[in-house]
């Protein structure tokens, strides 16, 4: 089936439902969180008699922008139960904050390998944002869009693509972003609502100036607990200043366990590395935990003696 064709499948499941729950995944970034509040606004512009609620939590705070309930929780059960579960750029089960979702009963449309068994899903790791995704939705179905689907669309390919600097990033990348200021997204003013806060941008620059290296890794802990609002900028300006292959940061998590983003900048699968550890990902762009500390040298060493190029 060829994407338009899905789609419009896609559509039909919304059409038919009257109430909708959009589910964001755990350690929310900007990639699923506008992409839920895109699809939201683009249910609500183009289908009449819908209540399109989103579930999840913690997210960043600098993206609050987007969202109409600031805060974000869960939907209630009765709203829950009564919906159409739609899951975005979330690639299993484990990685839904709300674990109420059945996958064989819910949708997904994403942008991870196909993991899981879905009602129908939109899936397969062929493009750098989820937000990429939904915006060929809209193109391809004619949709209307309004300012918060363009900025929603905007955040998530921006955030998702390290304002384009990952190395999926394509021309149908850019042709999405055209699109988006073709529809009068106001680039500079996304931009300047997605600012970091001084205090916020302190802690990213004192983090990073004690980088290390070792071998073909270039590698960051941080031992102060990093809140998500912040993990997703701090890996990013770590990457881009680093000159290895490799890049690894391990940050402590408000529950005391590790965080460890790992980033490559050309031919080394990440995602093999993040497996191995229980971890899981894209070619270039992974993520796992660690419990402490005890084996930072056997990560680093698996990574130097690992020949992971596909």
């Amino acid at each position: 089936m060829d994407l338009k064709n899905k789609f419009n499948n896609f559509w039909k499941y919304i059409k038919e439902a009257k109430k909708i729950t959009l589910c964001t995944h755990i350690e929310p970034d900007g990639d699923t969180l506008g992409s839920a509040v895109a699809l939201q606004h683009l249910i609500l512009l183009n289908e009449k008699d819908k209540e399109v609620r989103i579930s999840g939590s913690d997210y960043p705070r600098n993206l609050l922008f987007l969202l109409d309930n600031k805060q974000g929780n869960l939907v209630d059960d009765e709203f829950f139960s009564e919906s159409l579960k739609i899951v975005v750029d979330t690639s299993t089960k484990e990685r839904i904050y709300d674990q109420r979702v059945i996958t064989k009963k819910a949708l997904k449309i994403d942008h991870h390998p196909f993991e899981n068994e879905w009602l129908f899903e939109i899936g397969g790791d062929f493009w750098p944002a989820t937000g990429q995704l939904i915006t060929k939705l809209a193109k391809e179905l004619k949709l209307k869009v309004n300012e918060k689907v363009l900025e929603a669309l905007g955040v998530a390919i921006l955030t998702d693509t390290e304002f384009f600097k990952e190395r999926n990033v394509n021309s149908e990348t850019f042709e999405c972003m055209q699109y988006l200021l073709d529809n009068n997204l106001n680039y500079s003013q996304l931009i300047k609502k997605m600012q970091l806060n001084n205090d916020e941008l302190d802690f990213i620059f004192n983090a990073i100036n004690n980088k290390k290296v070792k071998g073909i890794v270039s590698y960051l802990v941080v031992d102060e607990v990093v809140s998500n609002d912040i993990v997703r900028p701090l890996v990013a300006k770590f990457v881009e200043l680093s000159n290895t292959e490799v890049s690894l940061a391990i940050l402590r998590s408000i529950n005391n366990v590790y965080r460890c983003e790992i980033r490559s900048k050309t031919n080394y699968n990440v995602s093999k590395v993040a497996n191995h550890f229980l971890g899981g990902g894209h070619f270039n762009s992974s993520g796992f935990i660690i419990e402490n500390l005890s084996n930072l040298n056997e990560i680093l060493d698996y990574i130097n003696n690992s020949k992971i190029s596909n």
